[in-house]
């Protein structure tokens, strides 16, 4: 029997296309929430979120009811499974 790891989310990314006229009060409740936004042109954003605390699915669905209809939401999860940290030694520093 193996035994089963969890891995925490570290960020989540979602990407969609939003109606222009909705797209600001999408971009602020987003930030509210505690999400990074990246608007690329009219419609297309993608949003981070760090962390992310809370219920998932009712900030999507805070979205929708801002939008006044659902719309596709592209959502990728990030896990952090190792974490390394490489620093030069002081040998190293003293050269450059």
């Amino acid at each position: 029997m193996s035994a089963e790891t969890t891995l925490t989310i570290e960020l989540i990314r979602w990407t969609f296309t939003v109606d222009p006229a909705h797209r600001g009060e999408i971009e602020t409740y987003l930030l509210d929430q505690g999400l990074e936004v990246l608007v690329r042109g009219e419609e297309t954003m993608v949003a981070t979120w760090d962390e992310p605390e809370g219920e998932i699915e009712e900030v999507i669905e805070g979205m929708w009811a801002i939008n006044g209809s659902p719309f596709e939401v592209t959502h990728e999860e990030f896990h952090r499974s190792n974490l390394l940290l490489y620093d030069a030694d002081e040998e190293t520093k003293a050269v450059a």
